[in-house]
């Protein structure tokens, strides 16, 4: 059996009747998922389906691939909270802040400004390090 085959197994498979009492509204996946599970109609060939799938998924902007991101303790963890209070994720929360201060010409200044007393910082701090290594090193070596 193929993995579409089993995909497809699955999603035929009984399910649950959805709550009547929910208190979110259905989103557009749930609907189309709803729609086509309990939909009479013939279920598409896994070649025409593959290529509706393809052609919805090219309708979403790319992803690039993760970028590892190091922060300030106390700002992540703040971060965390609220993208757990709020249930978005570091990233997409990173690509709102920036979707919304681009447009903003005196937001992106001061923003730009915090960023580069940041990285002012974080070079010396770089520097003290490599210092701190570098004085360890050589006492060990005289020892």
């Amino acid at each position: 059996m193929s993995l579409l085959d089993e995909i497809r197994d699955r999603a035929t498979q009984p399910t649950v009747e959805p709550r009547q009492d929910v208190l979110q509204q259905p989103t557009t996946t749930d609907t189309l998922t709803e729609l086509s599970a309990t939909s009479g109609v013939q279920q598409p060939t896994g070649v025409s389906e593959l290529k509706r799938l393809e052609e919805l998924l090219a309708n979403f902007p790319e992803i690039a691939p993760r970028v590892p991101v190091r922060l300030e303790v106390p700002i992540k963890d703040e971060l965390d909270e609220l993208c757990n209070r709020e249930k978005v994720t570091i990233e997409t929360l990173l690509e709102a802040f920036y979707v919304t201060c681009k447009d903003k010409e005196s937001v992106m200044r001061q923003v730009i400004k915090e960023a580069k007393k940041r990285l002012k910082s974080r070079k010396e701090v770089g520097n003290i390090r490599s210092s701190l290594t570098k004085l360890n090193n050589l006492t060990k070596n005289r020892k």
